[in-house]
């Protein structure tokens, strides 16, 4: 059968039905030829089983057994279905595609998956545009800040290394402590085990300014990438390497991959960011000044909690040996001490110059530490629209952390040397003294500490961080992806797929569906009836219509949204103020300020977050 021989709205049989998903679905995955060929095998035959059961067999593939089921048991549930709402589907759903087979293809296509990274587009986007998105919070900033300073790190009473967090203002804003060892829930085979344990070891040398850079690729992943159910998102080992342009290995002119060492850097810089637990001052009390500090009484900190936690981790295995290589990937998030800042109603973005990824972390500590210290301050200065406020060269020399090792003179050079570059390479726009230097002042005796480190300079960023730094930044706006969708298809993972019978699966999605009174996936692909209509609907048998109607979904649960239901909910299931925040995807600042009805201003975002959760925590009372 030739395809372009279907029409459009032809209601499909489970033959035709399989070719159409294979030849709509394809042009996603055109880079991968390898699933193309076994998924065209598949589409375009039929088993004993299948031709007597009319429904995938044990024998097919589970992404592409998992595709099918995306379109049956998901988006069209108990509905016929035509080659245009697979087109429509397709077109709509792209990306919730391509992550709810994502886990599918490492497990089918172990050895050619286990080097791809999804966020693939994400890092050719950043590549395109030099540039990636981060908070411009000054806390925030002090804590990527402190994962360079290993030398700071000093043991403390409870035997951690541990250190103060300190702004440049020298007040303790926080403390930070290096747990490597402290039991995280981490689903590891034995020696998958024990290589994390290999990374986490050399936690406390891991700390660089390498490892800055991938607090901040983390964090921008996590902005704009697809999440699991348990708020992860996969960060690959590729996706630093991409940035930082290292080069991959060659033989006889034939480009092979990345050198497992480089991945091993990555990787165990990443076990360091999950080692570190941050305590950061309670806003209620006044932080106190660093002389000022007698003991730990003094410090008025919130609980410690881990800057990132670790889910699942990709290993690749030798081919011939069988004997794991090295970690490819792991799944990790940022804890909610660090998601205000990204995700937050008070968080500002900004932008943050690839060159920082691309500076050498041995050679060019000092062009790093500058290029972030400079893009922060220019958000500041463009939302107060100060950019011609002058720089101290203390201030800069501070930050830079030029060696110690360097005389005057030389910090001179190396100072002026850094911003040349910096203006060279496109990071800043222009740099200059305020006033001309005084060159007969120059090698006097404390002509360093009491007259150059005093002097003036005015920076200015590019065109482009003008006129980004002037929007409010929702990077997330553009999200393709339906968590309703993914929350769905995992009743049909990888592992239930793979020992699960096919009537099993469908018994149990039929039970589940029907419990939430079919789909809870708002399709706006067609026309939608009433949902007084819908029990009717779901008690009859479907019939065959080129017009399909899909339907509203939604759980007819009343609940309305005020200060005292939020209370009454939080305490009937006896949850904290943080634990329902964190819930909720919003601050538990917010939440607590919303029941003590001290918001001064509605916003509707946060409304819809808290509202939604309400329904949900009723919704599930009542079964």
């Amino acid at each position: 059968m030739k395809y372009e021989n279907i029409l459009d709205h032809q209601i499909l049989n489970y033959e035709i039905l399989k070719i159409c998903i294979y030849e709509e679905t394809k042009r996603l995955f055109l880079d991968r030829q390898y699933i193309l060929e076994k998924w065209k095998t598949e589409a375009y035959s039929m088993t004993e089983d299948e031709v007597r059961y009319q429904s995938p067999c044990n024998a097919m593939g589970p992404s592409f057994r998992a595709l099918f089921f995306l379109f049956t048991q998901t988006l069209y549930f108990e509905k016929y279905i035509t080659k245009q709402m697979i087109n429509e589907a397709v077109e709509k759903y792209a990306d919730t595609i391509k992550v709810i087979l994502a886990g599918h293809f490492v497990h089918e296509f172990p050895n050619d998956e286990v080097k791809r990274s999804v966020n693939e587009e994400k890092i050719n986007d950043v590549l395109k545009r030099d540039y990636i998105y981060s908070s411009m919070d000054m806390e925030y900033h002090l804590m990527r800040d402190i994962v360079t300073k290993k030398k700071e790190f000093k043991e403390g009473e409870e035997g951690y290394l541990a250190t103060e967090i300190i702004d440049n203002r020298g007040k303790v804003r926080g403390l930070a402590e290096l747990r490597p060892f402290e039991s995280q829930n981490i689903d590891l085979t034995s020696d998958q085990q024990e290589m994390w344990l290999e990374l986490i070891e050399s936690t406390i040398h891991s700390l660089d300014e390498m490892t800055a850079d991938l607090f901040d690729l983390i964090t921008y992943l996590w902005l704009v990438s697809p999440k699991s159910s348990d708020g992860y998102i996969e960060f690959h080992s590729n996706d630093a390497l991409r940035l930082r342009n290292l080069k991959k290995r060659s033989a006889k002119g034939q480009v092979l991959d990345f050198r497992e060492e480089d991945r091993f850097n990555i990787m165990k810089r990443v076990a360091a960011l999950s080692s570190i637990w941050i305590s950061l001052g309670d806003q209620k009390v006044k932080v106190v000044n660093t002389q000022e500090i007698q003991d730990n009484e003094l410090y008025k900190f919130k609980d410690f909690q881990r800057m990132f936690e670790i889910g699942k981790i990709r290993v690749a295995y030798d081919k011939k040996s069988g004997e794991p290589k090295g970690i490819y990937a792991v799944q990790v998030k940022p804890t909610s001490i660090l998601t205000p800042y990204l995700d937050g109603p008070n968080r500002s973005l900004g932008l943050l110059d690839l060159k920082v990824f691309q500076y050498s972390h041995f050679t060019q500590r000092e062009h790093k530490r500058l290029t972030r210290y400079l893009n922060l301050q220019w958000k500041i200065r463009t939302i107060k629209r100060t950019l011609q406020q002058p720089f101290k060269v203390s201030t800069l020399l501070k930050v830079m952390d030029i060696s110690t090792r360097y005389n005057g003179v030389q910090k001179r050079d190396k100072f002026e040397n850094v911003l040349d570059e910096l203006q060279k390479d496109g990071v800043i726009k222009s740099w200059g003294y305020t006033e001309s230097v005084n060159e007969d002042q120059v090698g006097k005796k404390g002509w360093f500490q009491s007259y150059w480190s005093k002097l003036n300079l005015i920076i200015l960023p590019t065109d482009i961080v003008v006129k980004e730094n002037q929007k409010k930044l929702l990077v997330n706006s553009n999200y393709t992806i339906d968590e309703k969708i993914i929350e769905r298809m995992q009743e049909f993972s990888y592992e239930k797929i793979a020992t699960q019978s096919h009537e099993e699966l469908l018994t149990k999605q039929s039970e589940i569906a029907r419990s939430q009174i079919a789909a809870s996936v708002e399709f706006e692909l067609e026309k939608k009836i009433p949902i007084m209509e819908l029990s009717k609907k779901m008690n009859s048998k479907p019939t065959i219509d080129s017009e399909q109607q899909s339907f509203d979904f939604t759980i007819s649960t009343k609940v309305t949204l005020t200060p005292e239901n939020m209370k009454e909910m939080i305490d009937s299931l006896a949850m904290s103020i943080r634990q329902s925040a964190e819930e909720m995807g919003i601050a538990h600042t917010t939440l607590s300020r919303y029941i003590r009805k001290e918001n001064k201003r509605q916003n509707k975002k946060n409304d819809e977050k808290m509202l939604n959760w309400l329904k949900e925590k009723a919704r599930k009372s009542k079964l």
